[in-house]
């Protein structure tokens, strides 16, 4: 397995608000993208990778069918949000923070994969990409009932209003899914400032050019977002999965 992640604060923020973990050894990768002003941004995604990646890495190896991976990535999720909401309370000046998180769990060859928010997860397999999970968001919904196209929503007003986040939704439906990794996949987990700038194919495009190295892969991603505007922070993960396993 080779791994690469890149955080960047793009050409217009000037503070990052999102938020990373990769824990090779434990198989576990987060994303999270933070909102809430200036410093409740930062708070709410830190707590939530370090919360989360904290609770999952005591009981992932207890966990041995589906269902137990979907049981812990809930109440992971559940507890973070929690806190953070805790905290929110405490501190006036962290007032209505919220983050979106992305997770993926890879254990013997199944990745499991939990989201809340509009931060992302694809598959990149025999020169194809598929986006994993659906963002929780006003114009996914509209695509979903037909009321504006795909391309109509990347440049809708509405597009950065989302519908769930850790923190502030009352009613979390976290999203599951699990799937078996095959030798060359990519896996690819990033929040909406790689999105919102590139498309799935500009993206597929990119990672084909990195010729098997994750780490320059995500160079590419975040360097092709900022010459397109890079108009909020960028944070990349990507993985490929191989004959030879990497530890760093």
């Amino acid at each position: 397995m080779k791994i690469g992640s890149k955080r960047n604060v793009g050409k217009v923020r000037d503070n990052s608000e999102d938020s990373l973990l990769v824990d090779e050894r434990q198989g576990i990768f987060i994303v999270a993208d933070g909102m809430g002003g200036h410093q409740g941004g930062e708070v709410a995604s830190h707590m939530a990778v370090e919360i989360v990646g904290e609770f999952l890495k005591d009981k992932i190896p207890s966990c041995d069918k589906k269902e137990d991976f979907y049981k812990l990535l809930m109440e992971a999720i559940f507890i973070a949000t929690e806190r953070i909401k805790l905290q929110a309370d405490r501190d006036i000046n962290l007032k209505g923070m919220g983050t979106t998180i992305v997770i993926a769990i890879l254990h013997n060859d199944n990745l499991y994969i939990s989201h809340v928010g509009d931060s992302r997860a694809y598959l990149i397999r025999h020169g194809n990409i598929k986006q994993l999970t659906e963002d929780h968001s006003v114009v996914a919904q509209m695509v979903k009932a037909g009321m504006i196209t795909a391309e109509e929503a990347r440049r809708h007003h509405l597009k950065h209003i989302i519908t769930q986040a850790l923190g502030t939704s009352e009613d979390l439906a976290p999203t599951f899914e699990m799937l078996n990794i095959e030798k060359g996949d990519y896996i690819l987990l990033c929040t909406d400032g790689l999105t919102d700038m590139l498309t799935d194919e500009e993206i597929l495009s990119l990672i084909i050019t990195c010729n098997g190295e994750p780490e320059k892969g995500c160079e590419l991603l975040i360097n092709e977002a900022n010459k397109k505007g890079g108009k909020d922070n960028i944070t990349v993960y990507t993985k490929i999965k191989n004959k030879r396993v990497l530890r760093r």
